[in-house]
Order: structure tokens, then sequence, then C-alpha cells
């Protein structure tokens, strides 16, 4: 990926010496900071801006380590085979006329990837806007000059985008309105060759990265995307158009059903600690603030220092919405606090100076709740709102900065107020390494993303993901096992071989086996008619529960006889008395490969749809962080005196089923729905497993 990014000479093939066309504004932008060698490639031209310029690619007398191509799409063939003749192994194809199109785009993009790899050449695009690298003004992309004339903000941030938004304005509006600073930016367009995981893994390494953002339409190599945020150091944050579309698998399960809409995808990315954003404005400012928060601490204590009463509560209640902790001043804290207000008020959180502008003055005021709050022992974030644009005090954020981080305090910053004020204070405020926003909201999100985070400033080592397990032919589980799988009873079966508890359970062949197993399992019991291929019994009547003697016994016996005639047969299980009904499950997903699934489960699986997906197979503490992900918690943790979750036996079986599903490159979906939870202990009680076949 070097040579994409610092190459020493490039060739820009559709150069042109005509205004406003693209191959023009690519030279203009080359010129603007660009010190390598230029050679511009267009036979109608001897000189192109004061550059000598070259009929064909293969006539320049020196070697060239990137071609940008600008030329019509059907023309692309034939130039990128000259580059291969020519020794070019980086090609950058900027024009647009391929699959995006259509069918005929496609075959021509198709043609293109041949000619590429029988050459060896990596290829970047096309359909895409290039390259940008602030801090050192390398433009290689034809986006119009006046995207940058009001000056580029230098950052630390690096950007991937998909679509040719860096030519619509984002870049303007992030440095102009928004004030946060850019390092590359990378346009990756159809994604023939290079895509967002080389792209990625190259700027997890830069020096000059502090955190990526991403806008994604597709990600095809989902598990590498997953794979390298897991080992990640520095925050990944995620805005994924096209979410809406169901998911690829056929519903033949729970677990597959609940997979789709992209809750598959978003839970397996926040598993590997990427944080997923909404918008583009939301995705920017995230990632800065992960960039530059150091971690706090959950529940993230924090005092809120405003000038408005109403802004301060709305704040409060802000926090207290993401789970976040409005922090109770110690009697040391509001002594020093009531120093600044008057002898007839008493301070609180939310700290509201406005009574105290009138005794001290505002740059008093605020000097002197900023410095009580710093020495408050509970408090982690102080989150301080200003009204910028009357005192110009800009030389103040930065000293108060120093005294946030000597403190060992994370200061963030709502401003509003007079339009160029508070540019310039968002802009100065930034620079400082504060995050700073215009929405209450906003400022909050951001807090609770960082407390979540687990990332280079939490002390969290990230365990690599484990390498799928080899298939053994060899092995009798892997041989014979699978073949025997044609129902819920087998499933179950398979089930106990990897250690994942089941509930008892009988086959019942006739009504005197029907009641040998009651006897034996003690009413009431549970009768339940098997079906191959049937995976919903519930709905088509097959499942009887709390059958308490032997006349009803053999009445539901009788009927479900009916019901499956000679296809299927009957199972007799222990009726479980249980406080509440968990799901899990896995699934060989098309883009992501073999997954794992943990949630609430039961009748109303589908309704909450509160799960979790993680790549199998996975780590106890992978399982571990599955659980406690869960929007019902509380429950699992022992709500209203029912015993809590034994979540180290839960971790133990999600482990284990990973390792059931990715070791069995045949099976699809596993489906355990309901695993019964009784005084803690989760037993399946339901489960299905579905092959290729």
């Amino acid at each position: 990926m070097r040579k994409f990014f610092h190459p020493d000479s490039i060739a820009v093939i559709g150069a042109s010496e005509r205004p406003n066309s693209l191959g023009n504004q690519i030279i203009i932008n080359l010129l603007y900071g660009y010190e390598g060698r230029i050679f511009p490639v267009n036979p109608k031209y001897k000189s192109i801006m004061g550059i000598p310029s070259f009929a064909s690619v293969e006539s320049i007398p020196d070697t060239v380590d990137l071609a940008i191509i600008i030329v019509p799409a059907s023309a692309v063939p034939s130039e990128l085979e000259a580059c291969a003749r020519k020794g070019i192994d980086r090609v950058m194809i900027q024009s647009a006329g391929f699959s995006e199109v259509g069918s005929e785009g496609k075959i021509l993009q198709e043609k293109c990837s041949a000619i590429a790899n029988a050459a060896g050449v990596r290829l970047w695009g096309p359909n895409c806007m290039g390259l940008v690298d602030i801090p050192r003004k390398h433009l290689f992309t034809f986006m119009h000059p006046k995207v940058y004339e009001d000056g580029l903000i230098e950052g630390r941030i690096s950007l991937i985008v998909q679509s040719g938004m860096l030519s619509a304005g984002f870049l303007a509006d992030l440095m102009s309105n928004r004030g946060i600073g850019v390092g590359k930016a990378c346009s990756i367009g159809n994604k023939m060759d290079i895509d967002e995981c080389d792209i990625m893994e190259y700027l997890l390494e830069d020096d000059e990265t502090d955190a990526v953002a991403l806008y994604l339409e597709s990600i095809p190599r989902g598990r590498r995307f997953a794979e390298l945020a897991k080992n990640s150091h520095k925050p990944i944050v995620l805005l994924k158009g096209g979410k809406s579309s169901a998911g690829s698998k056929a519903a033949l399960s729970h677990t597959a059903s609940l997979a789709g809409n992209a809750v598959l995808q978003d839970s397996v990315f926040e598993m590997a600690g990427v944080t997923i954003a909404q918008d583009f404005q939301q995705m920017m400012e995230l990632a800065f603030a992960l960039a530059t928060i150091p971690h706090t601490p959950w529940p993230c204590r924090t005092a809120v220092l405003t000038f408005s009463g109403g802004a301060g509560i709305l704040s409060c209640d802000l926090l207290e919405e993401k789970g976040l902790t409005v922090t109770q001043f110690s009697s040391d804290t509001i002594a020093r606090l009531n120093s600044v207000f008057p002898e007839w008020l008493s301070a609180s959180n939310p700290v509201d100076l406005f009574p105290a502008f009138a005794l001290k003055g505002p740059r008093a005021a605020y000097a002197g709740a900023f410095d009580a709050l710093l020495k408050d022992a509970d408090t982690d974030v102080i989150f301080l709102h200003y009204f910028a644009g009357l005192d110009r005090n800009h030389e103040a954020i930065g000293r108060m900065k120093e005294a946030a981080d000597s403190a060992g305090k994370i200061l963030v910053f709502w401003v509003i107020g007079r339009h160029e004020g508070a540019r310039e204070f968002r802009k100065e405020a930034q620079k400082c390494g504060i995050p700073v926003s215009g929405e209450l909201s906003r400022v909050v999100e951001c807090l609770a993303a960082a407390s979540r985070y687990k990332g280079k400033n939490s002390g969290a080592i990230c365990e690599a993901v484990p390498e799928l397990p080899v298939f053994d032919t060899d092995d009798f589980l892997k041989k014979d096992l699978l073949e025997n799988v044609r129902d819920e009873y087998e499933s179950k079966r398979l089930l106990e071989k990897y250690r994942i508890p089941v509930v008892e359970e009988m086959i019942a062949l006739s009504f005197e086996d029907a009641k040998e197993a009651a006897v034996r399992l003690g009413f009431p019991v549970v009768m339940k008619g098997l079906l191959p291929g049937r995976v919903h019994k519930t709905e088509s009547g097959l499942v009887r529960l709390g059958i308490a003697d032997m006349e009803a016994l053999r009445s539901n016996f009788t009927e479900l006889e009916e019901k499956i005639k000679e296809q299927g047969r009957i199972i007799i299980q222990r009726n479980l008395t249980s406080d509440y009904e968990l799901i899990a499950g896995f699934l060989n997903d098309n883009q992501f490969g073999p997954v794992v699934m943990f949630g609430m489960g039961g009748v109303f699986s589908e309704l909450q749809k509160d799960v979790v997906f993680t790549l199998a197979p996975l780590t106890r503490e992978d399982a571990l962080r599955c659980i406690l992900r869960i929007k019902n918690l509380k429950l699992l943790q022992g709500y209203r005196g029912m015993a809590p979750l034994d979540c180290e036996e839960m971790a133990k079986i999600l482990v284990n089923l990973g390792n059931l599903g990715a070791g069995f490159p045949q099976i699809e979906q596993i489906d355990i729905n309901p695993f019964a939870v009784v005084k803690g202990s989760p037993i399946a009680v339901d489960a299905t497993v579905v092959t290729k076949s």
C-alpha cells in the first residue's frame, strides 16, 4: 500500500489542459503540494500546465510508481495493459462507468480485473475520488480545487469512504464549519481490488493516524474487517449504508431470522470494538472524541458546569439515559463551589453559574467552579457549557485542558453562541484535543462511546480471533453424527457431545414407551411431535405442555400420532420450571463466516430481538462480553429475587457452541431456543441443527 500513499512519481493518464475538466483538476491538485515527478499522459498535448506531456504511458522515459487513470471507461482496459507493459504495478482508476452502471459496466470491470491479476497490478477504484493526504498536501484526486480554497486543517483522523462524497463538500464542511482536522481521506469506489480492509490495515499501522472513520455501503470481507478491528489499538468508527435489506440466509431458524436487517453485522462489529455511527457528522465527532478522550471508567461520573439551568438539567437527563452517572458532590466540593456563589444559594450538580456571574463575573465564576471540580475525587468528566462570541478568551482553553489532564479529568465542551465566535472556539478547543459540539446529545454520545471503548487507552489486551478448527475426517464425531441429525432429538445428542446441557428426554415409539418415560421423568411432562425439516413445532401444534396425568398423556399421544403419522416420532421431556428463557445459536454467514448468537429467548425471541452476535470460535472473554451486552442484563443478574444466571457456565456453553459449529463445515445453522434458566443454570429445551444438505 505504501506506493499508493507515498509514490515518488505519478503518471496521469487522461490529463488535460482544458479548464474544469477532471484531467485538468488532477494536475492542479498534484501541483498543490506533491513534490514528486508528475507525468501527464495525453497525445493531444505537448505540455500541460507547463509540464511536458507524453503521448502514452509507455513513452515516459522514467520509472512510474503510480498511475492515475481518468479516461472514458471503454478506454481503461487498453491503458491498463499499457501500464502493465510499462511495469507500473499500482494503478488508481478514477474513471466511472463500471459495475455501478449495470451489466455492461460489470463486464468491463471484470476485464480490467483479469488484466490486473495476470500482470500483478494492484488496482484502487474504479469510480472513486482517490486519495487526499492533508498533512503532506498530497491531493491524488479530481475533486474541485475550490474545496480547499479556505485551507485544509490537518488532523489525525483518517477516512475511508466508498462513495464520491469527497467531492461533495464533506471535507470542506468538516474543516470550515466543524473545525475537525483530517489526516488521510481515501475514496475507494467499486473496490475492484483494493478494499477497506487493505486500507484500514495500512492506517492502523500509520503513525500519523489516531483514529479511522469509515463510510461503507458494502463490506464483502466482513470477517477480516472484524479481525482487524478486534486487534486494533486505535478507535474505529463505522457508518454503514444499505442496512435495510434482510439477511442473506433463509430463515430456517430463529437464529437466522434474528440475523437480518444488519443486527448481525452491527453486533459483530461492536463486539470487535467498532463504534457504530448513524450519520456523517456523528461519525467524525465520535472518531475525534475516541482519539482524544482517554478511557474513562464506566459509568463515567460527570459534573456539568453550565451558564443555563435548563441546559444543565437536560444534560443530566441525557447522561442518565445513556447509563452514565451524574456525580454526587462531596461536602468538600460543595464548600469550594459555594465560595463562588452568593450566600443564599448552595451549589449542586448541575452547577448553574448564572447566579455567580453577577457576584464574581463570568471569568472568575468559571475559573473558581472549574478549580473546585478538578479537586473532586468522585468526578471523572467535566462537561462544560460555554456561550462563545461575547468575550474572546480562547487562550484559557489550553490552560483548562492542561489542568484537567494534570488532575486526571476528562474535559468536554458544549458550545453555542455567535456564529464566528462559536466556530473559532470549536477550532481552538479541537486544536487542544478537547471534544466539542453544538449539540448536548452529541457530547453525551461521545462520552458514552469513550466509556465503552476498549481501545489503546483502556489497558485491555485484545485477543486474536482463534483459527478455525481443522476438519478431521477421521474423527468419528464428524464422520457419523451429522448423518443422524434429522430432528430435535438427534440435534440435542450432538449438543451433548460438545458439553452443552440439554433437558432429560426419551423417545416414545408407542404409548407404552410414553408411559414408561412419564413414570421415569415424573409428571408433569412435555410431549413433542418431531417431523424432519419442521423447525417451528409450536406453530404446527406439535408441542404439548404440562401433561399432568396418564389420561392426558394418552389423549395427547394419540393426537400427535395422527399429526405426524409415520413420518416422524414423539419425545417425552421433563417439564422444567424456569425463571426466564434464553436463546443461543450458530450461523455460517456469507459475509462473516462462523458466528455465535446469544440473547433473550422463548416465544418472544423475534419480538424482542435482544441478541448479540460474535465471531466463532470465541474465547471465554468474548462469550462473557456477549452476555454483558444484552439489553435485559438486569434480568440475568437476579431480578426480583430470581437466581442470577451462572455467567461462567453460559460462557462455556457459547464457547462450546462456537467450536461445534465452526468445526463442522457442513453445518449452516444451529438454533437452541429456548435455554430454560433453572436456578441460574441454562438447560437446552429445544434445538435444531441445519446442514447444507
